[in-house]
């Protein structure tokens, strides 16, 4: 299996960011950057002891042990419970300046009625009109595979602003709806989601 590269936050006075290996791009090649949300001391989301950063952690550690395409190779913007602020992701992404950024995230909200998949881009993106067409194509897939999923929304998300390549944040479900909990706590749910966005990758390259 092709080990992937990983963006390493780095202590140092100034914060900055290095990479494990020298990047050069392979015209056969699509590299991707999976954003894993929150981290460290920002949990995001949170119920019954299941937070954000831990599942958003867990579907990238999938993407990576499923990954056996030497044609795809997949950046992460952290490492394990790391945190690493907006603006050092926006950073280390537009110098990677990959084909696709996709930013992992769950929902929460009042309540435990509202359910299903988001996905969403920003018209001030560079990169807008590719990134509304990789989020159908996303979305499609998991359409298809009877997922509950809402049409393609519009957001300015700091990410979504500032990277210059492609982007689209994925909302996986909602942690506050019991159905959405249970999936994307299971070791199942997490696989599927990641095979899922492989197939995705593999398909748009």
């Amino acid at each position: 299996m092709k080990k992937p590269f990983r963006v390493l936050a780095l202590a140092a006075i100034a914060a900055s960011f290095a990479f494990t290996m020298p990047f050069k791009k392979d015209a056969k090649q699509i590299n991707v950057v999976i954003d894993a949300g929150h981290g460290a001391k920002d949990h995001g989301a949170n119920i019954d002891g299941f937070t954000e950063k831990q599942l958003t952690d867990a579907v990238a550690e999938k993407i990576s042990q499923l990954n056996n395409s030497e044609d795809v190779v997949i950046h992460f913007t952290r490492v394990e419970d790391n945190f690493v602020s907006l603006e050092d992701r926006v950073k280390a992404i537009n110098a990677l300046n990959p084909d696709l950024m996709l930013s992992l995230h769950v929902n929460y909200a009042k309540g435990d009625t509202k359910s299903g998949m988001e996905f969403f881009v920003s018209e001030q993106s560079n990169a807008y009109q590719k990134s509304a067409e990789y989020a159908e194509i996303l979305s499609d897939k998991f359409e298809n595979q009877k997922f509950k999923v809402s049409e393609v929304l519009k957001a300015p998300f700091f990410i979504l602003k500032k990277v210059n390549a492609p982007a689209v944040h994925f909302e996986m479900g909602y942690l506050s709806n019991a159905t959405d909990r249970n999936y994307l706590t299971s070791e199942k749910g997490q696989e599927q989601i990641a095979a899922t966005v492989l197939d995705f990758i593999k398909e748009i390259k």
